[in-house]
C-alpha cells in the first residue's frame, strides 16, 4: 500500500490545529495583559481624576513589566486611546438603555445630554471623564483619526439621535455627524466643570439642554426654564 508523500506542499488538519493553538495561546496572554493595562489605567485615572500617570505607575499597577507594556502599546497615548475607547463604548450602552422608552425624537437627544451628566455617576466614570476632557484637545490635534474612533459609540450615537430630529422635522441639522461632534465638544466642556467642582451636574445637564436644542431647533421649541421667572425674581 502506498502512501501519499509527506511533503510540506500542504498542511495537514492536524497541523493546521496545532498552529492555531500554538498562536492562539499567546495572543490570549496578550489580550488578558492589554485588559490589565487599560484596568490600571482606569484606576490610576480614578484616583488622580486625570491622565497624570506614567507607563511605569500603569506596568507597576498591573503588575508586568514595562518590557510587556511596550509590547502591547507603543506608548502611553496608545494606551489612553484604548481606554477611551473601551469606555466610550460602556458609556453609549449605558446611554442606548437611558434612551429606551423615550419617543420623542427631542426627548430623546435631552435623554442623550441629561444621560452624559449622569454617567458620572457610575464607578470609574470619573477617572474617564477626567481623561476625556483633559486629553481631548491634545488628541484631537495630535492623533484625530484614532480620537475620532475611540469616541465613535458616543458621538455616533449623538449623530444617530439627531438625524432623527431632523428626519421628524423637529430640528434643523444639514450635517448630523458634524453638529454631533461639535455638541460633544460643548458637553465636554460642561464635565470639565462638574468634575471639577465648579457647576452641579443636573443643573449643568439641564442648562446645556437648553442651550444645546435651542440652536439646533429654535428657542420656540424649547420653552421656558421651570421655575425661570423665580429665578429672575418674578412671583
Amino acid at each position: 500500500m502506498a502512501f501519499p508523500d509527506s511533503g510540506h506542499e500542504r498542511s495537514s488538519g492536524w497541523e493546521e490545529r496545532a498552529l492555531r493553538r500554538s498562536l492562539d495561546l499567546p495572543r490570549a496572554r496578550s489580550v488578558n495583559q492589554m485588559h490589565r493595562l487599560v484596568g490600571a489605567a482606569r484606576d490610576l485615572a480614578n484616583s488622580t481624576g486625570s491622565a497624570a500617570f506614567t507607563v511605569a505607575q500603569v506596568a507597576a499597577r498591573a503588575k508586568l513589566s514595562i518590557k510587556v507594556f511596550y509590547r502591547c502599546f507603543a506608548g502611553k497615548d496608545d494606551l489612553l486611546l484604548a481606554l477611551l475607547e473601551e469606555d466610550s463604548a460602556t458609556g453609549a450602552g449605558l446611554l442606548a438603555s437611558h434612551l429606551e422608552g423615550r419617543q420623542a425624537p427631542a426627548d430623546r437627544v435631552r435623554g442623550y445630554v441629561e444621560g452624559i451628566f449622569e454617567l458620572l455617576t457610575h464607578p470609574g466614570a470619573v477617572g474617564y471623564a477626567g481623561v476625556l476632557v483633559r486629553e481631548y484637545r491634545r488628541l484631537g490635534e495630535d492623533r484625530p483619526q484614532e480620537l475620532a474612533l475611540a469616541l465613535a459609540p458616543l458621538v455616533g450615537l449623538l449623530a444617530t439621535e439627531l438625524a432623527a430630529a431632523h428626519a421628524a422635522g423637529v430640528a434643523e441639522i444639514e450635517d448630523p455627524d458634524r453638529a454631533a461632534a461639535t455638541l460633544f465638544g460643548i458637553l465636554l466642556g460642561g464635565i470639565n466643570e462638574v468634575t471639577t467642582g465648579r457647576a452641579d451636574p443636573l443643573e449643568m445637564a439641564s442648562w446645556l439642554w437648553r442651550f444645546s436644542w435651542s440652536g439646533l431647533a429654535g428657542s420656540r421649541l424649547v420653552g421656558p426654564a421651570p421655575n425661570a421667572d423665580k429665578k429672575r425674581g418674578h412671583p
